[in-house]
């Protein structure tokens, strides 16, 4: 009898370990920014992938690929808020498919799920909406004049659907387009992706094959780099809110952002 009443009290002794463990596990992990922050670039990373999804004789690049996303994609969620990683970023010799550049990237190539909304970083005038061989589908809207003078003409390649037509004039935090379903365009590399860049000089539909124009603006290999033109400062990244107020000049990020 005593023997049998020692076996249940080591049961109970030993389930209310485990139990109290894997509370404290959980508090760390929500209370952690940093294990959040892993589990959400894991999340996404899978997300960003579905070409493999549809091409599974390809299982040994989507290991490899999935890896470096886990490994390199920056989480740059500012506090109380979760959104979408940077895979590839301004300056970058490497590819969102882990392939290195012939020259350092002009834009921030930032990871998503299909048909994931995209919103307009500040007020502006859409200037192009058009599917080129490469990108894909790409729209070019002209926000105007940044904080210091220069000209805000913002590429955002590598898109699906249009939300927006040429000439539309659009608000901060307006839908102007969606992710794709369907990654098919050699420049997307596979890989989900909203490559936005922003250039100072568009170039006109008749000037696209003259010397001087590379996709979409003459100063290609000159961009701005977009971190430096958050509305809450240089590197910090800043999420669209319908009640907040934002300096003009300034952007903010092309998709919405989870309160967390």
């Amino acid at each position: 009898m005593m023997y049998a009443f020692n076996h249940i009290l080591k049961f109970f002794i030993f389930t209310f370990f485990v139990s109290l463990i894997s509370s404290s596990t959980y508090s760390e992990i929500k209370s952690n920014p940093e294990v959040q922050k892993s589990k959400n670039i894991e999340v996404q990373c899978k997300n960003s992938l579905g070409w493999y999804n549809d091409n599974p004789g390809y299982s040994g690049e989507f290991n490899r690929i999935l890896e470096y996303c886990k490994k390199y994609a920056k989480d740059i969620s500012p506090n109380g808020f979760e959104t979408f990683p940077i895979l590839s970023d301004f300056g970058s010799m490497n590819g969102v498919n882990t392939r290195p550049r012939d020259s350092i990237h002009q834009g921030i190539d930032i990871i998503g799920p299909k048909d994931q909304p995209i919103i307009a970083v500040a007020d502006g005038k859409v200037l192009e909406t058009t599917i080129e061989d490469c990108w894909g589908s790409t729209l070019i809207i002209d926000h105007g004049k940044s904080r210091d003078g220069k000209n805000l003409i913002v590429i955002y390649g590598h898109v699906g659907e249009f939300a927006v037509n040429e000439n539309d004039i659009v608000k901060r935090g307006d839908i102007v387009a969606k992710l794709p379903e369907k990654v098919k365009y050699r420049c997307m590399a596979r890989v989900r992706h909203l490559h936005l860049q922003i250039g100072q000089q568009y170039c006109e539909k008749e000037e696209k094959d003259n010397w001087g124009c590379k996709y979409f603006i003459k100063d290609f290999y000159r961009s701005l780099n977009p971190h430096d033109y958050w509305s809450d400062g240089p590197n910090k990244v800043s999420c669209f809110e319908e009640e907040r107020d934002y300096d003009d000049g300034t952007i903010t990020y092309p998709f919405h952002c989870k309160k967390i």
